[in-house]
């Protein structure tokens, strides 16, 4: 039986998630990761081989956690316009917050590290959910006849898709 673990790998990775979602990958050094994280170098690269590895982590972390706050209601069977006026209001909360840093997977899709095959494809479902989620909720509010369905659903979540990612860098500007 090993030493234990002189930290939480779990902690580890939301401390990580912090560090890039604040600075940006190509910021935040290894050495700045093992001093915030309280960790030896070795102990984290028994967990991530290299930093990138540990950003692939934090960028699923985020998905989670963005999922479970702005996204699990657009999810629901019965999702319709309510729940996407709720989703605009928690994300104009949550931009309206001191700090807002806007949206990690949004800041790493615009870095070089995005074209990296595991970046790459946390980023491609992170987006994939947002815009099925958004899509299913229009599809829910056609369905209940609360919008009709001209234009065509795919057609509106894509549009409501390219308004999450074009606010979510300049919330802040527009707000305060």
């Amino acid at each position: 039986m090993g030493r234990p673990r002189g930290f939480d790998p779990d902690a580890a990775v939301r401390t990580a998630m912090t560090l890039f979602w604040q600075r940006g990958y190509d910021s935040v050094s290894f050495d700045r990761l093992v001093g915030e994280i309280g960790a030896s170098r070795k102990g984290l690269y028994a967990l991530w081989p290299d930093k990138q590895a540990l950003l692939v982590a934090a960028l699923k972390s985020y998905r989670q956690m963005v999922g479970d706050h702005f996204l699990c209601d657009l999810e629901r069977e019965d999702a319709g316009l309510a729940e996407l006026a709720e989703f605009w209001s928690k994300f104009e909360n949550a931009a309206r917050q001191s700090g807002w840093s806007g949206c990690l997977v949004m800041r790493t899709s615009a870095d070089r590290i995005a074209a990296e095959s595991q970046v790459a494809v946390e980023i491609k479902a992170y987006f994939d959910r947002l815009s099925d989620a958004l899509e299913n909720a229009l599809r829910g509010a056609v369905r209940r006849r609360e919008i009709k369905s001209d234009p065509p659903l795919h057609v509106r979540a894509r549009q409501a898709f390219a308004v999450v990612v074009g606010c979510s860098p300049l919330a802040s500007s527009l707000w305060f």
